[in-house]
């Protein structure tokens, strides 16, 4: 009984040492401070006028909420109108990109808060007058503007921005970065969830 006793008293006080000097495990994520807080992804619709026209593209992403104001994703839009520009005789022309999406929304918990964003990815215009029928370009999206959680699991946000279309083939195909960079304006519907505050 003594000797039960005794090891019962032993396993004890070896337990509680090991509390006393346990330690957490240091991983990257803990030892900056990021913490994954939530999921989102959605659809968008932005509006942009290019030559005279206004051309409508639609788009949809998807990414991860980093301490319930950053994030990062990735995305796509395709040009729903056919795009005419008077410098070639395609008949039209459609454009589509995708890229990484980083953005940044402070005091998101707030029934309406403010968003910024930027998209950099590729894509390419097609069409028949082009010479291969594509011309491949790079894209640069900044936008800001502001968003609204109407339940914990939807978002609607109304942005403003500028896209930058670069590395067109002027040479070839006539068509010139400026022919295609423009001001737009759009709206995000937004679903998933995040946790935590």
């Amino acid at each position: 009984m003594k000797k039960s006793a005794f090891a019962f008293i032993l396993m004890i006080c070896c337990l509680a040492t090991t509390n006393i000097f346990a330690q957490k495990d240091e991983t990257l994520f803990n030892k900056t401070g990021i913490r994954i807080s939530g999921g989102w992804g959605g659809g968008s619709y932005n509006i942009t006028r290019i030559g005279d026209e206004n051309i409508l593209f639609r788009g949809g992403y998807g990414g991860v909420e980093l301490n319930k104001s950053i994030f990062l994703g990735w995305g796509g839009y395709e040009s729903r109108d056919n795009i005419n520009l008077e410098n070639i005789e395609a008949a039209s022309l459609n454009m589509n990109y995708n890229g990484f999406i980083a953005g940044y929304s402070p005091n998101a918990y707030k029934a309406f808060h403010p968003q910024f964003m930027v998209m950099v990815g590729g894509g390419e215009i097609n069409g028949d007058g082009l010479t291969g029928g594509k011309d491949k370009i790079t894209v640069i999206q900044p936008s800001a503007g502001f968003e609204i959680n109407v339940f914990r699991w939807f978002r609607v946000g109304v942005n403003g921005g500028y896209r930058v279309v670069t590395n067109t083939d002027t040479n070839v195909n006539q068509i010139s970065d400026s022919d295609l960079s423009a001001p737009f304006g759009e709206i995000k519907l937004k679903f998933g969830w995040s946790w935590g505050r």
